[in-house]
């Protein structure tokens, strides 16, 4: 029965799970990759999740968590291209410093609390919603935007 259930899983949240991850890798194929392997781990431990309401939660949390993984990890990174496009209001220097300041920052800081900074800032979840899709609570989510708050200040003076 277990292949059943992943198969009902997979048919029924692999196009949300495949926006999430294109939203995050921006790229389709590497996307189309995350999305598989995402489900691949979910397979592996399907009988953690007992509830049909608690998947999508729990998917999600997986697909976002490898992706971000693979974005800290240099995996992918874009491709070259011949002309960089302008940018309003934001000159390049500008874009690849903020980049680069963001990649620094997430080396240093836990996969707990990148998971949580990517949702609330760039997903735009509140901290309720954060928390609900992580299954942790408002006050944890608090305290990792704290932790993260501070790493940024430590990088910012020239901390190591």
């Amino acid at each position: 029965m277990p292949d059943d259930r992943w198969m009902a899983l997979y048919q029924s949240y692999g196009p949300l799970i495949y926006a999430r991850c294109r939203k995050i890798l921006q790229d389709e194929t590497a996307a189309e990759d995350a999305t598989q392997e995402t489900f691949m781990r979910a397979y592996k431990h399907l009988a953690k999740v007992k509830d049909a309401s608690e998947a999508l939660p729990w998917i999600y949390n997986i697909a976002t968590h490898y992706c971000l993984n693979l974005l800290r990890d240099g995996r992918r990174w874009a491709e070259p291209v011949a002309e960089v496009p302008e940018r309003s209001g934001q000159h390049a220097e500008e874009s690849c410093g903020d980049r680069d300041f963001l990649l620094r920052l997430f080396e240093r800081v836990p996969e707990k609390v990148r998971v949580v900074a990517w949702l609330h800032y760039m997903e735009g979840l509140d901290q309720s919603e954060v928390a609900r899709v992580l299954g942790v609570s408002r006050r944890t989510v608090v305290y990792r935007l704290a932790e993260l708050t501070e790493a940024a200040a430590h990088l910012r003076t020239g901390g190591a």
